[in-house]
């Protein structure tokens, strides 16, 4: 199904239908059609490598329902975000994006000039899949990966007692932000001696004991 498409192996199976769908309207081009989705495949990766497809094949967004709760009666439901996308090989001229304040509750219609993949009224603008960034700049080799078996890393009340034994520290500690943290506004410290001179860092025993237990870990 997706043999055509490049980096096709990173589309939900949904994306199948749109691509089958845009194959049968090659042979009749009056077909106008529409999928209820899950709203991945208007984000991320999936854009650039269906929608640059399904754009080349010549197919028009006549409108859309923008991210929507989908709920259904059965037991133990899970939360599903959708959208609606209706499409066609001809163009129309009445275009309408379906807004949601609220996922659970009613649309308010836009008419719009054109939807483009991320089903917003602007051109058709994609960003396609990269490894490589756009300038030149640094290789990232590991995001946020603490190896110090947890002796520099602190929670806000284990840092108020360290700073009771070793108040000198207090200009060391930084504010320790990852995925979790951000996510659900959890305050982490980290004791940051990258910089601390050598002298200074005598002066902290504590400090020195976490450097040794990190050596040995």
């Amino acid at each position: 199904m997706f043999n055509a498409l490049d980096n096709g192996g990173l589309l939900d199976f949904v994306a199948a239908w749109y691509v089958k769908a845009a194959r049968y309207m090659q042979e009749n081009k009056q077909i106008k059609c529409a999928f209820v989705s899950t709203n991945s495949i208007t984000q991320g990766e999936q854009v650039g490598v269906l929608w640059s497809w399904m754009l080349s094949q010549g197919i028009k967004i006549h409108f859309a329902h923008r991210t929507f709760s989908w709920s259904n009666e059965a037991r133990g439901k899970a939360a599903v975000h959708c959208v609606i996308i209706g499409f066609g090989l001809h163009d129309v001229v009445d275009k309408t994006i379906y807004e949601y304040a609220d996922i659970k509750g009613e649309p308010l219609a836009i008419k719009s000039n054109n939807i483009n993949p991320y089903l917003v009224n602007a051109s058709n603008v994609i960003l396609p899949r990269r490894s490589k960034p756009i300038s030149n700049v640094p290789t990232m080799v590991t995001g946020n990966k603490p190896i110090d078996d947890g002796n520099f890393l602190f929670t806000s009340e284990q840092k108020n007692d360290y700073l009771k034994i070793e108040p000198s520290a207090q200009k060391w500690f930084r504010r320790w932000l990852g995925g979790e943290e951000f996510i659900n506004n959890i305050e982490r410290w980290c004791l940051w001696l990258g910089e601390c001179p050598p002298d200074e860092l005598r002066q902290m025993p504590e400090a020195v004991k976490r450097i040794h237990s990190v050596q040995n870990s």
